[in-house]
């Protein structure tokens, strides 16, 4: 695709640019316009290195410096380098060509290091020379561009490099390179398809606004201590100047690895002063850069303290093993009888060999006589009139090491603090210093004549629904008079009374003296309940099961089976009934506390099942065999259907006592001589259903 098409490009997707604004509110990477020279010396160098000869060339709008500690970019903070302007950098990413072209000339080392040597245009270049403390020179930074995703594979391949040469290095080397490869970081070579662990879709994404980047990679090089390197840092667009890209270098990380030393003293931050039998120093040794070998350093002491007498000793010489970038020890003094007013001077020294002389890197600090022993007080004893009155609880220390730790035992850690005693009580505290010393002291809040109050009641109690329960409540100590109350009823002032809830209720009484000191208690009711409920089961026609339904928790039956027999105390008994007739059943249920239901349902006792049905009858109102049915006992349901030759229903009845052939006279001569067909449908007490088909004549 060529200029001409990435414009169509650009025309055809412009229209769905509005659809990728939402509205931002999440922070986003902030820049700031800065000259090359400033950000290489006060941004980009970190430790181990020192540089000089620093120039640049393209647009002054071109650099800057970033925060990134609110962003996806990857790095906390550095300086920038972008083919467009830097303050299109900021997020949202809501253009998918952000950018534009500056008309700055392009690279010609950049063209050279891409096959096919294509036009590079808007470059950015910052130059130095730097030399290192030690054997290695780092940095890390990631690249970021507008050509993501639509123009890789293209000839817009934006790129840059990092040209280092001097000493030991053939020629001019490239080294921001992929992890593991010789091949340049580029467009075309890291994105979703190649390389796609170290790529980053940004597409929508809130706070940059380039479509895609790179995870953070680190840049480095072997270097000879003391001799001067030259490095180029170069990035720019290819084949056109639209749709800009940007590298990003971390604050601090452009250094040379070397050894720091710091002290901390256990007691106290940033100190430097450390008293006989107390706390210790702790050496801290950091080393930056590569650690991938070990690296062993030598160490001196010096000062007006004896070595090995006045404190501990300490190595001669550290190693940090590979993969280490860190290690420590620590320095104790040691108590003498020698008064050293002024103090004595410890002095730890690491003599690094720079460039151009030996730098002496040092931690001093001084070593006292024991402080003096800590003291505390804890104040005068007080008398109160009453309980409950705040009393100040502020000790005084003195003597040993600040800062102290302060405990006022069975109260909240610090010093002074408040507390509201309600009954004579002695206050303890403890006091530990920086040295470890502790001491302790006690005062007394005295309330003098005054008896705790308590309020004692009776326990949580069951009852069944619809009984009373007496509540009771006695209060002892306080200063008299004491008043009582009911939260729920404040009408009432009794010690003791009786309720009667109907729901489960919590009642709590409150009782308060004249010192203005209240008690309270609550007192649990359980209202408990249990409801009677039965169904039955005809097995024959007088052999019943009677089910219990009964809620809740029954643990008692009683059974009146209506008849004058014996009662049950089966839950689910059968009995057998040894007469047909109506009975009156009664169930009685209790729980476990003796609560008690009772229910009662009629039930019938039936005969013997058995049913007649005639084959003919005389519809002619003279009284004798004038109507139709079946004729029998033992069933609970009757259904009779009256059918015509053709087979339409003429008659149909759900009671036993109705019968087919019933009325007046001018009706019954209405039924015409002929056989019909009859369906009768009973019903038995267990529910079994039994059908009768057959054939009825009719005669005069």
């Amino acid at each position: 695709m060529g200029s001409n098409g990435k414009s169509n490009s650009f025309l055809l997707r412009i229209s769905a640019i509005l659809l990728l604004i939402p509205a931002f509110t999440q922070a986003q990477l902030v820049v700031t316009q800065q000259s090359p020279a400033s950000l290489v010396q006060n941004v980009l160098i970190g430790s181990g290195v020192t540089v000089s000869n620093i120039t640049s060339s393209g647009s002054s709008t071109m650099f800057g410096r970033f925060d990134g500690t609110n962003s996806n970019i990857g790095i906390g903070s550095g300086m920038i380098m972008s083919t467009g302007r830097i303050q299109d950098s900021p997020g949202p990413n809501d253009a998918l060509n952000a950018g534009e072209d500056l008309g700055v000339s392009g690279n010609s080392q950049i063209e050279q290091l891409l096959s096919g040597n294509p036009p590079s245009k808007d470059a950015a270049v910052i130059k130095f020379d730097f030399i290192c403390e030690s054997d290695k020179v780092q940095f890390n930074y990631v690249f970021a561009s507008e050509e993501y995703p639509e123009f890789v594979g293209t000839e817009f391949n934006d790129a840059f490099a990092f040209f280092i040469q001097g000493p030991g290095i053939s020629g001019i080397q490239n080294i921001a390179l992929i992890p593991g490869t010789t091949q340049p970081v580029a467009i075309n070579n890291v994105n979703a398809g190649s390389f796609s662990s170290y790529f980053v879709n940004n597409n929508n994404g809130s706070t940059v606004q380039f479509d895609g980047f790179t995870k953070p990679f680190v840049a480095q090089a072997n270097v000879i201590p003391c001799q001067t390197y030259t490095i180029t840092l170069v990035i720019t667009d290819i084949s056109d100047g639209i749709y800009d890209s940007a590298v990003f270098l971390e604050s601090a990380s452009f250094s040379s690895p070397e050894v720091t030393i710091e002290q901390k003293i256990s007691y106290l931050e940033g100190t430097d002063q450390l008293f006989e039998n107390c706390g210790y120093n702790t050496i801290i040794l950091k080393r930056t850069g590569p650690t991938n070998e070990a690296l062993t350093i030598y160490l001196e002491n010096s000062g007006s303290a004896t070595y090995g007498i006045d404190y501990t000793s300490f190595p001669s010489s550290v190693t940090f093993a590979p993969g280490q970038n860190q290690l420590s020890f620590n320095i104790q003094a040691f108590g003498d009888v020698i008064n050293e007013p002024g103090g004595e001077t410890v002095s730890v020294i690491y003599r690094d060999t720079g460039c151009t002389n030996i730098e002496i890197k040092r931690v001093d600090f001084f070593i006292y006589d024991p402080p003096p022993l800590i003291g505390v007080d804890a104040g005068q004893d007080v008398s109160l009139i009453c309980p409950n009155l705040p009393v100040l609880l502020n000790a005084q220390v003195n003597g040993g090491v600040p800062p102290y730790t302060i405990t006022w035992l069975g109260q909240t850690v610090g010093n002074p603090i408040t507390v509201y005693p309600d009954s004579s009580t002695y206050y303890s505290v403890q006091v530990t210093d920086q040295c470890g010393s502790t001491v302790k002291d006690s005062m007394l809040a005295n309330i003098p004549n005054y008896v705790k109050l308590r309020l004692y009641t009776s326990n949580d109690t069951n009852i069944c629904r619809g009984t009373k329960a007496q509540l009771k409540s006695l209060a002892t100590g306080g200063k008299q008079p004491l008043v009582y109350s009911w939260v729920d009823d404040s009408s009432i002032s009794l010690l003791n009374r009786f309720v009667t809830p109907l729901v489960s209720t919590q009642y709590t009484v409150s009782v308060k003296d004249s010192c203005g000191v209240q008690r309270s208690r609550t007192i649990s009711v359980n209202v408990d309940s249990v409801k009677a409920l039965f169904s039955v089961n005809y097995i024959d026609q007088s052999v019943i099961q009677f089910n219990d339904l009964s809620y809740d928790e029954v643990v008692q039956w009683q059974w009146d089976f209506g008849d004058g027999s014996d009662v049950s105390n089966e839950k689910n008994p059968i009995y057998a009934y040894p007469d047909t007739g109506s009975f009156i059943v009664e169930l009685i249920v209790k729980n476990s506390i003796g609560c008690k239901d009772t229910i009662s349902n009629p039930l019938k006792s039936y005969p013997p099942f058995s049913f007649y049905i005639p084959n003919a009858f005389t519809p002619d109102g003279d009284g004798l065999n004038d109507s139709f049915s079946g004729l029998g006992e033992g069933f609970v349901s009757f259904e009779m259907f009256i059918y015509n030759r053709w087979g339409e229903e003429i008659f149909h009845s759900e009671d036993y006592s109705e019968k087919w052939g019933t009325g007046v006279r001018g009706i019954l001569d209405r039924i015409p001589i002929d056989v019909y067909a009859y369906k009768i449908i009973l019903t038995k007490p267990t529910l079994d259903r039994q059908q009768f088909i057959g054939r009825i004549t009719v005669v005069r």
